[in-house]
């Protein structure tokens, strides 16, 4: 099983705060190592429960629509003003068209990355996203998207 947070930028940015803060705490003698051991054992069952998420939304959300309801899920007012039904659309409506329009050298094109970005932008309007956090979003979804490039591309070939 591949992990949870492997291509999850959001995901691995907040359990990498969280491990980090932890650290300082530890650095600062404000925790003790048993504690320090006791709050990783914690992490370690919230990414294991983590990995089961998608299973809220229906159909589910796999591991890679995760990543990307993550990054579009990032704006509290689309949260809010969507729901999280419509994310999970827009994450699965992401995944299935930048998959088929990923090249094998799409990071490094330019005429790609404008192609790419413009499907970003088209989908999350389709759906109503916000506009003020739709730039914030795009290039959160491109970012996303970086981690997937070599995984997605060679199918391309």
């Amino acid at each position: 099983m591949r992990t949870v947070t492997r291509h999850n930028i959001v995901r691995q940015q907040s359990f990498s705060d969280r491990l980090i803060e932890l650290m300082n705490k530890y650095t600062n003698q404000n925790l003790t190592a048993a504690q320090v051991i006791a709050e990783i054992v914690a992490m370690a069952k919230e990414v294991s429960a983590d990995s089961r998420r998608g299973e809220q939304f229906s159909p589910s959300l796999d591991h890679d629509e995760m990543a990307f309801y993550d990054a579009v899920a990032q704006n509290e007012s689309a949260v809010d003003d969507m729901g999280s039904g419509k994310l999970a659309d827009i994450a699965r409506d992401l995944v299935r068209s930048l998959r088929r329009d990923v090249t094998t050298d799409w990071v490094s094109h330019d005429d790609v990355r404008a192609k790419l970005r413009s499907t970003i932008k088209r989908l999350l309007a389709v759906h109503g996203y916000p506009p003020d956090a739709e730039p914030t979003a795009t290039q959160l979804v491109l970012t996303q998207m970086e981690t997937f490039a070599e995984e997605w591309a060679p199918n391309k070939e």
